[in-house]
C-alpha cells in the first residue's frame, strides 16, 4: 500500500458506506501503524469533501480497539460545510466493531494580515553521523522495516535515558505523497516518554490530534522531527511534535495522549 492520494482510489463505495483493504506488514504492536490508520481516513474524508480548495488542516483521530489487516468499512458524514471550513467524521468498523473514529477538517485559505512563524528546525548533524534504529523481531515495531530512522538527539524506547524528548532524522523506505503521507509521517516515532523506561512495556496511543501545515515537494529526502513530554503522571502522557521537512519548512504537528502501563 502506498500511503499518498491513491488511498482515495482504494477505498470501494457501497451505497452509505465504503470498504477497504487494510494490508499485512504494516503492525505496530497489536494494531495497524497508526499512521496507516489516519492516512486512510483521511482519504475517505477527502472523498467527501470534494472542494479541492479546501486542504485538510487538522486531523483528530481515536483509536478504540486494534485494527487489524483485511476487509475494514468506512463512513464519512459531511457534519457541516460552511463558508471556509468543512467537517468530516470518518468512522472505521471491522467485523461490526467500531475500531477507529475521527473528525477531519477541511479549510480554504482565510485573509488575515497576522502571520506568525514557526519554531525554527532543531539543528541536528548529518544523518551518516547517526546509527539507524535496527529492526529486531518481537521488539522493533513491524512497519519500522519501511522506515529508515536515526536518534539524533534523546535515546530509543527502554534504553532509560534522562530527558523525555527526542530529535530524529527519517525517511522512508516505500513511496509516500499527499496529507496522507503526512501523516504517516506524523506518526512514525514512539512517543518520547518511553526514552525513560529501562525494559519494555506496554503503551498505546489514547487520541491523536494532526495539523498538516504544508505538502514537501519530496517525499524523498530526510525529514526531522522533535518530539517531547508535555506533562504525564498516572500513565497517561501528553506528548508534542514539530515535523520539518529537508528545508527546514515546518510541514505538520501533531498532539497525542498516550498511555504507559508500567
Amino acid at each position: 500500500m502506498i500511503l499518498d492520494a491513491s488511498l482515495r482510489d482504494a477505498w470501494t463505495q457501497h451505497g452509505d458506506h465504503a470498504s477497504i483493504t487494510i494490508p499485512e506488514g504494516w503492525m505496530q504492536g497489536r494494531s495497524t501503524f497508526g499512521g496507516l490508520t489516519a492516512a486512510v481516513m483521511a482519504a475517505l474524508a477527502r472523498n467527501a469533501e470534494t472542494d479541492t480548495d479546501r486542504a485538510l488542516r487538522s486531523a483528530s483521530v481515536q483509536l478504540l480497539a486494534p485494527v487489524l489487516p483485511g476487509e475494514t468499512r468506512g463512513e464519512a458524514t459531511v457534519l457541516r460545510r460552511g463558508r471556509n471550513i468543512t467537517f468530516v467524521e470518518v468512522r472505521l468498523l471491522q467485523a461490526g466493531t467500531l475500531i477507529a473514529r475521527s473528525t477531519m477538517v477541511f479549510a480554504k485559505p482565510i485573509p488575515s494580515a497576522i502571520e506568525i512563524a514557526p519554531p525554527p528546525m532543531p539543528e541536528v548533524g548529518p544523518p551518516d553521523s547517526f546509527f539507524p534504529l535496527p529492526y529486531i523481531e518481537g521488539v522493533t515495531p513491524e512497519f519500522t522495516k519501511k522506515v529508515d530512522i536515526r536518534w539524533a538527539q534523546g535515546r530509543p524506547p527502554f534504553m532509560g535515558g534522562t530527558e523525555s524528548a527526542i530529535t530524529g532524522l527519517f525517511r522512508y523506505r516505500v513511496p509516500l505523497g499527499g496529507v496522507e503521507g503526512v501523516l504517516a509521517l506524523l506518526d512514525t516515532y514512539p512517543a518520547p516518554v518511553l526514552s525513560l523506561l529501562d525494559k519494555p512495556s506496554p503503551a498505546s496511543t489514547v487520541t491523536w490530534t494532526a495539523h498538516p501545515l504544508a505538502i514537501p515537494s519530496s517525499f524523498d529526502d530526510w525529514f526531522t522531527l522533535r518530539y517531547e513530554t508535555v506533562t504525564g503522571s498516572r500513565g497517561l502522557h501528553t506528548v508534542t511534535g514539530r515535523l520539518y521537512d529537508s528545508a527546514g519548512t515546518m510541514i505538520g504537528w501533531t498532539e497525542q495522549l498516550v498511555a504507559v502501563f508500567g
